[in-house]
């Protein structure tokens, strides 16, 4: 018997906390990873793709997510992905793998956003243009957010690794 089989009470859920289907708006918010995963892109490329949670100063629990290309000409994703856990208070002055990644989820970590307009049928959305520590004073006055307490710097990860330079 599955929980609908059950009857769900959703008496105290409120339709409005569905969103308007609008991204979220550019600014600054205190986000975390929530997951990850490895892929591969359509041109073939070794990817990260990444979901954060924002946690404040407003739209609490909207989503982001991230694409870190690690392979290919560019090193925009992998410049990006090390400004990310950077921002976590993770040494990047070792090899980017797996548990170096893992370690940076679940951490509080600043971000500015802008919105990536529509285009070939997919709706405009919000994309995360920098990243920065929480507790680093944002651009424009803000609430202030509570800084993260530093982490101790991780082990040397295990399995695949990658050279940052």
């Amino acid at each position: 018997m599955g929980l609908l089989d059950q009857g769900l009470d959703w008496s105290n859920v409120d339709v409005a906390s569905q969103g308007d289907g609008e991204p979220l708006p550019e600014g600054e918010y205190v986000v975390e990873a929530v997951k990850w995963e490895e892929k591969v892109s359509n041109a073939g490329n070794t990817m990260i793709s990444m979901e954060f949670t924002v946690q404040g100063p407003t739209h609490a629990n909207r989503k982001l997510w991230e694409n870190f290309t690690l392979t290919g000409n560019s090193q925009v994703g992998i410049s990006r992905l090390k400004a990310f856990i950077a921002a976590t208070g993770h040494d990047v002055n070792q090899p980017l793998g797996s548990a170096l990644v893992n370690a940076s989820m679940n951490r509080a970590v600043g971000v500015k956003t802008k919105i990536e307009p529509a285009s070939n049928g997919y709706p405009a959305k919000a994309k995360i243009s920098s990243f920065k520590p929480a507790g680093a004073a944002p651009a424009q006055p803000a609430p202030q957010q509570a800084a993260p307490q530093p982490a101790p710097a991780p082990q040397q990860p295990a399995g695949q690794q990658m050279n940052w330079s």
